[in-house]
């Protein structure tokens, strides 16, 4: 742990020292000292607290603010929170956040830089069935007995509800001047009653067993689940499971056509078909297949960290959740809320969640997919034709 030196402000700061400070934080932290914001990420103080947090496994090293790269061209720097802001929510103290990010590395990282940025703001989050903690939220605000202070859904329609309810404050009400410079796209969402970021996404592709697959076998695209020999070895999800299999297997029948669809189908294990991926990916973890869709690389290299031979692939293209955020009208404190929200939207907030959360953020897309498809309804018809081609 660094030990920070007493200045008595008598003197200013030499350039040799400022120099040495600089050098400390790339030592200690082997971080870029181009860091994702205009905040200090030098300060002995605050290396010595991000060093802890990486001891305690709450945050990696190279997930650290002090390791980020140059944000993306595209991502525009939001405004900055105001020192009024700050100041308010460290009266506040704390933040109860319903997080659709449920998986412990990703909410503990955000957690943890969130609570290093702003330390005497603690970040409460209450993971879970999302689509519970979603129908407590629009109850709570009801009764006027509003419990969770901002919410993070991976759902559209919730979110439209919520601003038509007047359950949550749109975005730019929030971050006043946001989609001044925000894109439009996959990257927000627009409803009639307000509008919403999705800042972070988590595109859905391929893994394989790296201890049957190697070489040029190795697929890259969609279409290479359609080679001969992963004849009897490719495990798959049921189209009609839920929205997000039924537009991943859209997409999947749009990117490589009918008859490599056909393809696709012949070599599915179908019995079983699975309606879930986790008890699918272990089987492929244990060798039972060569090759799996609809993957997310947060699973993949979860699985590969305890040890089994999985190995995600993103293809070029490629759809998933999308995650968007919004402040509760009646938050019990407002403004550690609103400053979450600052945060999560920053480029700091961006490469923590890209990186821990092995996802695709604006600032940040290098782990997702180089165009991401936005979920959308499948249609009835379609789903016939997507079973019809794979021999469902």
């Amino acid at each position: 742990m660094t030990t920070r030196t007493k200045d008595n402000g008598s003197k200013p700061l030499t350039k040799m020292r400022i120099a040495l400070l600089a050098a400390t934080a790339m030592v200690v932290l082997g971080g870029n000292a181009q860091a994702a914001s205009a905040y200090d990420t030098t300060d002995p103080e605050y290396i010595a607290r991000a060093n802890d947090l990486v001891a305690q496994g709450k945050i990696t090293k190279e997930c650290l603010p002090s390791s980020a790269t140059a944000p993306n061209s595209e991502y525009k720097p939001i405004p900055e929170p105001t020192p009024e802001l700050i100041a308010a929510a460290s009266n506040e103290g704390q933040l109860i956040l319903n997080a659709a990010i449920s998986d412990k590395r990703s909410i503990s990282a955000i957690q943890a830089a969130f609570e290093l940025r702003y330390p005497k703001v603690k970040l409460q989050t209450a993971t879970g069935n999302s689509a519970s903690l979603e129908e407590r939220f629009l109850a709570d605000h009801a009764a006027g007995n509003q419990q969770a202070d901002a919410a993070i859904t991976t759902k559209i329609q919730w979110i439209e509800k919520a601003f038509k309810e007047q359950a949550l404050l749109p975005l730019d009400e929030t971050i006043p001047g946001i989609f001044d410079t925000w894109p439009g796209g996959s990257w927000k969402w627009e409803t009639k009653s307000g509008s919403a970021a999705t800042p972070i996404n988590r595109p859905l592709g391929i893994a394989y067993n790296s201890d049957l697959v190697k070489g040029d076998l190795i697929p890259k695209q969609f279409k290479d689940l359609a080679r001969p020999e992963f004849k009897g070895q490719l495990l798959a999800v049921d189209p009609e499971a839920s929205v997000t299999f039924a537009r991943v297997w859209k997409h999947i029948m749009d990117s490589v056509g009918e008859d490599t669809m056909k393809a696709i189908g012949n070599n599915m294990i179908k019995d079983p078909l699975y309606s879930d991926i986790q008890p699918a990916s272990q089987v492929l973890g244990a060798g039972g297949a060569m090759v799996i869709m609809e993957l997310g690389a947060n699973v993949a290299a979860s699985m590969q960290a305890s040890g089994a031979p999985v190995v995600g692939v993103m293809p070029d293209t490629a759809t998933g959740t999308q995650y968007a955020f919004g402040v509760a009208t009646k938050a019990p404190h407002p403004n550690a809320a609103k400053l979450f929200a600052y945060w999560f939207h920053s480029a700091e907030g961006q490469w923590v969640s890209s990186c821990a959360a092995y996802a695709g953020t604006l600032a940040y897309p290098e782990n997702g997919t180089k165009k991401f498809v936005p979920i959308e309804k499948v249609s009835a018809e379609d789903i016939a034709k997507i079973k019809q081609l794979l021999g469902l």
